[in-house]
């Protein structure tokens, strides 16, 4: 890159600036908006607080309905999700459960089973109960930076063909 191109780049990065902000707020906006269901979540799985190695017995895709759609042309959108049978020891008692759990190949034996310690018959997947009380704030950022650095570097690869 030579210091002929940085006018370009800056006068991209200008234009797009504000697009850029604005998708920032409302990356913010939006986290922020699901704080509040989160922490209801996490008083709901509190009691959750025992831990478990379980190992998986089965498991299955299964299709949700994410959104339905009343617009013919858009359809409706689903979600794949893997529904695993498990097994775990408490105190040399054997417990079962089925839930959501996670779909890597890595993690097909085994996975974190959470559970009541007062009855372990309450369990669920340490997946399922992440997906409902953590913020994925710091994913979505590490997500925007990558995307800009993209944009970034399709720019400068722009102004290179421009010359």
């Amino acid at each position: 890159m030579t210091v002929a191109d940085i006018p370009f780049v800056t006068a991209a990065l200008q234009r797009y600036a504000p697009f850029i902000i604005g998708f920032i707020i409302l990356l913010v906006v939006f986290e922020l908006m699901r704080i509040p269901g989160r922490l209801k979540a996490k008083a709901a799985f509190s009691r959750l607080s025992g831990r478990a190695m379980g190992t998986v017995t089965d498991y299955r895709k299964e299709r949700y309905l994410r959104n339905e759609s009343h617009d013919p042309e858009t359809g409706d959108s689903y979600e794949y999700v893997t529904i695993i049978r498990y097994q775990f020891e408490v105190n040399g008692r054997i417990y079962t459960g089925e839930g959501e759990g996670n779909g890597a190949f890595w993690q097909k034996d085994k996975q974190m089973i959470c559970y009541d310690p007062n009855d372990p018959d309450d369990n669920c997947t340490l997946y399922y109960l992440n997906s409902k009380t953590k913020s994925h704030f710091l994913k979505t950022v590490i997500f925007f930076f990558v995307v800009l650095i993209i944009m970034y570097i399709a720019i400068v690869g722009l102004a290179k063909l421009g010359k």
